[in-house]
């Protein structure tokens, strides 16, 4: 272990599903004993950002790595959202078409690790020599993968439990894991069918914080609290959408045909829940359209006339934002075009993104035609990036961290520069929910997580444990943040790809 390290084992806990404000209400109100006593004598911070699209997976997989998505052949992951479809930059001459990705399909989501792609490493990767666990961690490369009986909180922290006192069951180095990482996921799945308010949701968060505490008494019982770091985190917030509405006979009206590989038919596909990501077919499934031809678009339904797929989506009801990229972009420059619809005049507003470089290193540069779509200069610090120079993310996170939109002109282009993401993108801001994925509705409950504005995009972190760990709270971080400041902890400089900072800084 190097001198410069702290502690000699972490232990990363991701509870699915909880805004920053809910979970710090609940903790100051004495109902999470242990996450306030880790939160005490060690760091924390009620206004850490996470990814946009605020939605588990990139998120989840983001904390994992450190980095984002971007041009994940050259740099970031290959991850743009939870559903994609899967085209490549240049288009494959493979006759196989692009298939969809859907992790919500139970056998999908154990490609996630293979996704990432080869130019980011999980945080199992980062840390060199050791033993490695997850407990119910979906994204575990570079680690040993234990597949609980029940999917269920106390499963999950109970195995991680049992790694320290039995190591020899896990491992046939008998040592303890050198990083662990648990997932709670029920969090996730009670906010979405009982509502963050719900009492079943509040009292699973509270179930968390009971079997920590068991955790961290095994930890003390067995000698290993003292050098042994505990960290917290979400990975987005969520919020309740106003209106639910199907869009099913919306698509039919207009001719528009959902895409299905393995018939290889289909003008579209979307997954809508108040974000919308549509794909289109270009000249073939393997290519984006251009700019050009989704402004006219030839349905393949019966007697369907030419469309101007943008004045289209503008009729979906609730549609605020559109975003699209432009058709001369490189993965290391280029422009995302941005458009707002005024709800009283109707009015459409227009702005732009401009990115270079990638990795660490991007910069992007926010303008605007006439006005301001994301009410930026409303407030003081953001007002002044809007200079028409290019700032980094972390000058974005320091001017934008307390207000909706924060990092987005950061995040934006890091999602279009991947092959897999979306040749349109809409938001409702949360007025109107859909439920829509592949052609059908298939949800009706208004609370979810996806969009851009604070409450779902602020997350809660504790880092505590080892009396070697600071005390002090952050004023605000980035969940990108938590790799390097982990292996800053054992005393391990993270990958060259991880776009994060180590708190301890």
């Amino acid at each position: 272990m190097s001198r410069t390290a702290k502690v000699n084992q972490i232990i990363l806990i991701i509870i699915d599903d909880v805004r920053a404000s809910h979970l710090f209400h609940w903790l100051n109100q004495g109902k999470l004993p242990n996450m306030a006593q880790l939160a005490k004598n060690g760091i924390s911070c009620q206004n850490c950002i996470t990814t946009f699209p605020s939605i588990t997976y990139p998120c989840y997989a983001n904390i994992m790595i450190g980095a984002y998505s971007g041009y994940y052949p050259k740099e970031g992951s290959g991850i743009p959202t939870y559903h994609w479809v899967n085209r490549t930059d240049p288009p494959s001459e493979d006759k196989k078409l692009p298939f969809i990705r859907n992790y919500g399909d139970g056998r999908q989501i154990w490609k996630i690790s293979k996704d990432l792609g080869p130019n980011v490493q999980t945080i199992f990767e980062q840390a060199g020599e050791g033993n490695f666990l997850s407990a119910l961690n979906v994204i575990f490369r570079g680690s040993i993968f234990q597949t609980p009986k029940k999917f269920e909180t106390e499963t999950t922290l109970k195995t991680i439990e049992e790694a320290y006192q039995k190591p020899e069951k896990f491992f046939s180095v008998k040592e303890v894991p050198k990083i662990t990482v648990g997932y709670i996921p029920k969090t996730d799945d009670l906010m979405h069918h009982a509502g963050f308010d719900h009492l079943d949701y509040i009292n699973e968060v509270l179930s968390c914080d009971k079997y920590i505490g068991s955790l961290i008494n095994t930890l003390k019982d067995t000698g290993y609290y003292e050098d042994t770091a505990i960290c917290i985190i979400s990975d987005h917030g969520n919020y309740k959408a106003q209106n639910m509405y199907d869009l099913e006979p919306f698509f039919q009206k207009k001719g528009l045909i959902p895409y299905v590989p393995k018939k290889e038919v289909g003008d579209f596909d979307a997954t809508f829940g108040s974000i919308g990501f549509f794909n289109f077919r270009g000249y073939t499934w393997h290519h984006h359209p251009t700019i050009e031809q989704m402004r006219n678009f030839e349905p393949s339904g019966v007697g369907s006339k030419k469309l101007d797929l943008f004045e289209t989506l503008w009729e979906i009801p609730g549609v605020k934002l559109l975003y699209y990229r432009d058709d001369n972009n490189t993965p290391d420059r280029g422009i995302i075009h941005l458009e707002r619809r005024d709800k009283k005049t109707g009015k459409i507003m227009k702005g732009r993104i401009e990115y270079d470089g990638h990795g660490k290193n991007q910069k992007t540069k926010y303008t605007f035609d006439n006005e301001d779509l994301f009410g930026y200069e409303n407030h003081k610090d953001a007002k002044k990036l809007l200079d028409n120079k290019a700032h980094n993310i972390d000058e974005w996170l320091i001017a934008t961290n307390q207000i909706d939109y924060p990092i987005f002109i950061d995040q934006l282009p890091r999602y279009f520069k991947n092959p897999r993401a979306c040749d349109i993108m809409i938001s409702t801001i949360g007025e109107y929910g859909f439920g829509y994925e592949h052609g059908k509705t298939v949800a009706t409950y208004p609370y979810s997580h996806d969009i851009a504005i604070k409450k779902s995009m602020t997350v809660p972190l504790i880092i505590g444990g080892s009396l070697e760990i600071p005390s002090f709270e952050v004023p605000y971080c980035k969940t990108t943040d938590v790799v390097p400041t982990l292996l800053d902890l054992l005393g391990i400089k993270p990958h060259w790809s991880v776009v994060g900072r180590s708190l301890l800084n």
